[in-house]
C-alpha cells in the first residue's frame, strides 16, 4: 500500500496503478486488507467462527451542505430561525430519510446463501429462501449499525460550521456529509435523493471528493477460491464466505490492473477490536499476529501449486 492509503491514496496507489499500467501489468488477482474472522456468534444463525472474503466495497463520497442566509441581532430572529435553523431542518430530514436499503440485490445474497449449510435450522430457512423470506432478514440487520450499513448507502455528518458570536445569527452555515456508497448506488443516485428530501432550493450541495462503490468480484475465480482454502487452512473451524467492506482500500485504484479484488484481514477480531480502529489501544494479540504471517506464507505457497498445476495441464 502507498504512504498516503488512509487519506485516499492519491500520491500513493493511485500514481503506482498509473505506473503498472503503463508497463502494460496485470494481475491475476489483488487481496488487500478488508474484513475479519468474527469470532463465535457473531454472524446470524451461526455459533461458530465466520471468515469474511470481501468481493466488494462500498464507495466514499465526502459532500458539503451549505446555505447563505441574512444574518442579524439574536435577539430579534426571523421565522425561519436563519441559516443555522435552516441547514439544520435540512440535516434531521436526511437522517430521516435514508437511502432505501438494496437487499436482496447485492452482495448478502451469496454470502447468506454460502452461509446456509452452517446456520442454525430457523436461519437455513431464511436464507435459503430469499425470495420469500429477505423482508424478514432486513429488518434484522437494520438493529445493527455495522449489519445495516451492509444493506444501506449510508449518512453521516461530520462536521460543521456556522456563527461565530453567541448573539449574532450567521449569515451562512455549512456541514460535511460523509455517505459510504452501496454498489447498486451511485454518487448521482445520492444527489438527486437529498435534493428530494431537503427540497430547499437555498441548501447548495458540493462534492468535495467521490468515488463509486467498486465492481463485484467472481466468487468463482480461482483467486478466490485459493484465499477460500487458504483461510480454512489457518482457521480450521471457520465458515468462509463473501462479503461486502463497508471501509475503504487501496483497491479502488489497483481495481484496474485485474478483474477481481478481494479484502480479508485474517484475525480473530470481535465488535470490541474493531471498536478500537484508528483508537485508543488499537492492537492485536500475538496468536493473531502469528495466524496472520501464518496466512500469507500458506496464500503464497497455495498460489505456487495452483500455477503448477496450470502448466503440468497445460503440457
Amino acid at each position: 500500500f502507498g504512504h498516503d492509503e488512509e487519506v485516499m491514496g492519491l500520491y500513493g496507489a493511485k500514481v503506482v496503478t498509473s505506473e503498472l499500467k503503463s508497463r502494460g501489468i496485470r494481475f491475476a488477482f489483488m487481496l488487500d486488507e478488508g474484513c475479519p474472522v468474527l469470532k463465535n456468534g457473531n454472524f446470524p444463525g451461526v455459533s461458530g467462527p465466520v471468515g469474511l472474503i470481501c468481493i466488494a466495497e462500498k464507495g466514499f463520497a465526502t459532500l458539503r451542505l451549505s446555505i447563505e442566509h441574512p444574518g442579524g441581532h439574536a435577539s430579534a430572529p426571523p421565522p425561519n430561525g436563519g441559516a443555522i435553523t435552516m441547514l439544520s431542518n435540512a440535516i434531521v430530514a436526511l437522517h430521516n430519510s435514508p437511502m432505501p436499503n438494496l437487499f436482496g440485490q447485492g452482495i448478502e445474497v451469496p454470502m447468506f446463501e454460502h452461509a446456509a449449510a452452517s446456520q442454525s435450522w430457523f436461519f437455513r430457512m431464511l436464507s435459503s429462501n430469499l425470495w420469500i423470506f429477505s423482508s424478514i432478514l432486513s429488518f434484522a440487520m437494520s438493529f445493527k449499525d455495522s449489519t445495516k450499513a451492509q444493506i444501506t448507502t449510508t449518512f453521516a455528518f461530520t462536521t460543521i460550521d456556522g456563527g461565530v458570536k453567541d448573539n449574532v445569527l450567521p449569515n451562512s452555515a455549512s456541514v460535511t456529509l460523509n455517505t459510504r456508497l452501496l454498489p447498486g448506488h451511485t454518487v448521482d443516485d445520492v444527489l438527486a435523493h437529498i435534493e428530494k428530501v431537503v427540497n430547499d432550493p437555498q441548501v447548495k450541495v458540493e462534492v468535495l471528493y467521490a468515488n463509486e462503490a467498486s465492481d463485484i468480484s467472481s466468487t468463482e475465480s480461482e483467486g478466490y477460491n485459493v484465499i477460500h482454502h487458504t483461510v480454512k487452512q489457518i482457521f480450521h473451524d471457520a465458515i468462509v464466505i463473501p462479503g461486502l467492506l463497508i471501509g475503504g482500500t487501496d483497491t479502488k485504484w489497483y481495481g484496474e490492473l485485474c478483474d477481481d479484488v478481494y479484502r480479508f484481514v485474517p484475525s480473530f477480531l470481535s465488535t470490541e477490536d474493531i471498536k478500537r480502529f484508528h483508537g485508543h489501544d488499537e492492537l492485536i494479540t500475538v496468536k493473531n499476529f502469528e495466524q496472520t504471517v501464518n496466512f500469507y506464507h500458506h496464500l503464497i505457497t497455495n498460489l505456487d501449486k495452483s500455477f503448477e498445476v496450470e502448466l503440468r495441464d497445460e503440457l
